[in-house]
């Protein structure tokens, strides 16, 4: 058997238990949650953006370098008549080329600086309350983290209580079966309650198991709620008990969970920022000034490095003669700094109703923010209501478990001697076990419902022991 497990199996089974109380959970679970670190990083998005709406409307200085780099490489004729040289008639030309360089030269700064923007003010605004809504959803992801770290610790406890339960039921129904064999083997029984007994003991068997398998589903939901890896196994260190009952009268209740609720104030936030929008999308009709002061210095040099020429003189009775080339070069260069300021004026005419439509969605949208914070108070009103009538209810489940696991246990006691006295039938004796089992099923199952109830109630109104 050894040989044949896993190595993760082998490793797994080796490795104590983490054995951790309630509060060890939740400082565990509350440092270590995957939640809580992705708001975290979503109210920096909300910083950074808020910081972006800000540097819009700040001056911006730009530094603009501009070369450029010409050659023209040319081949120049010329021809000239001259008929007034005696009785000649003379034909004067030219050969000619010239390769020339140009090369210019800009550096400056430009400074733009809007002056006037009615986006300015909205767009700051829409920008920082969605800011105050991701930090007012960061304070209720602590909130949905220590109620959902609470409510997994309280499932572990849940279902470790349950296997006592089928375990005290299977060693009744197995003190049963050895009591109706030996009854029967002197022939004061029928085979029907040997049946009978062993189909009881049974169905314990298979409680048992799911009871066993819900227990290790609910130690794991536990360990992935705490962020632990998957070879650490993890135990629920304290009992399943009841918690102080909840002090608060419904109506305070309500009332501290619609004032000091952060998913509520997120979504007043993100409704403030819809109505932002809204401003902003109508500043697209207005118009927008800006100041541009740009400033530079600008080189230019012209090379001219090889310029050459072929004179030659024909005249009328064919005779041509050539004169000597000769070639020339040359360059020049300068400088000069220029500055300039302009101010520009924008007023939109007409967009093909971009901003029409833009206003539109933007009010739309602000409308459905309002009716989604009256949605969110109903919800929380609602759940206010159910936990409180939970948590209520608990309380007499809880006694009245109680009550019924005394009187269960005196049932069973009671029957098991009936039985053995031949006074009653095995029918009776085996309500009574399943009874009992069921009752104190049902004490662990309102205990569980009251610590659940209770911390529910503390994630609505924030209010903790």
């Amino acid at each position: 058997m050894i040989l044949g497990l896993a190595p993760g199996q082998a490793v797994q089974a080796a490795t104590p238990p983490l054995v951790l109380g309630r509060q060890q959970a939740l400082d565990l679970g509350m440092g270590a949650s995957l939640s809580l670190r992705s708001q975290v990083l979503t109210v920096e998005e909300n910083q950074a953006l808020v910081g972006l709406a800000r540097s819009r409307f700040l001056p911006r200085l730009d530094l603009v370098a501009l070369g450029t780099f010409a050659q023209v490489d040319s081949d120049i004729g010329f021809i000239s008549n001259l008929p007034t040289i005696g009785d000649l008639n003379l034909n004067l030309g030219a050969d000619s080329s010239a390769l020339i360089n140009n090369t210019f030269v800009n550096l400056g700064l430009i400074l733009t600086l809007p002056l006037l923007d009615f986006g300015r003010g909205p767009l700051q605004q829409a920008a920082q309350a969605d800011l105050q809504a991701a930090r007012a959803q960061q304070q209720e992801q602590q909130r949905r983290t220590r109620f959902e770290i609470l409510s997994r610790y309280f499932s572990a406890q849940l279902s470790a209580a349950q296997i006592p339960v089928w375990e005290s039921s299977l060693a009744i129904s197995r003190r049963l079966l050895r009591d109706v064999n030996a009854i029967r083997r002197v022939g004061l029984a029928p085979r029907i309650d040997t049946f009978q007994a062993e189909a009881l003991q049974q169905a314990d068997l298979q409680g048992l198991a799911e009871a066993q398998a819900q227990h290790e589903i609910a130690l794991s939901g536990l360990a992935r709620v705490l962020n632990l890896p998957a070879e650490t196994r993890v135990e629920a260190g304290d009992p399943l008990q009841k918690d102080p009952a909840w002090s608060h009268s419904l109506s305070d209740s309500i009332s501290q969970a619609l004032e000091q609720r952060p998913a509520l104030e997120s979504l007043i936030q993100l409704q403030l920022a819809q109505r932002a929008k809204v401003q902003l999308a109508r500043a697209g009709r207005l118009p927008s000034v800006g100041l541009l002061v740009g400033g530079g210095v600008s080189g230019n040099w012209l090379d001219i490095p090889n310029q050459s020429a072929t004179p030659n003189v024909s005249a009328s009775n064919g005779a041509n003669v050539t004169l000597p080339t000769f070639s020339t070069s040359g360059s020049a260069s300068g400088s000069f700094t220029d500055w300039g300021a302009a101010i520009t004026v924008r007023q939109p005419l007409y967009d093909g109703g971009l901003t029409r439509e833009s206003i539109a969605l933007a009010q739309r949208r602000a409308a459905q923010a309002e009716i989604t914070v009256q949605q969110a108070q109903q919800a929380i009103i609602q759940s206010v209501e159910t936990w409180f009538a939970t948590h209520k209810a608990a309380a007499p489940q809880s006694a009245a478990a109680r009550a019924a696991i005394v009187a269960g246990e005196r049932s069973v006691q009671d029957g098991l001697l009936r039985y053995r006295a031949g006074l009653t039938p095995l029918t009776e004796l085996l309500i009574a076990q399943r009874n009992l089992q069921v009752a104190r099923a049902a004490e662990a199952s309102a205990i569980y419902r009251w610590n659940l109830s209770r911390a529910a109630l503390e994630l609505e109104t924030g209010l903790v022991r």
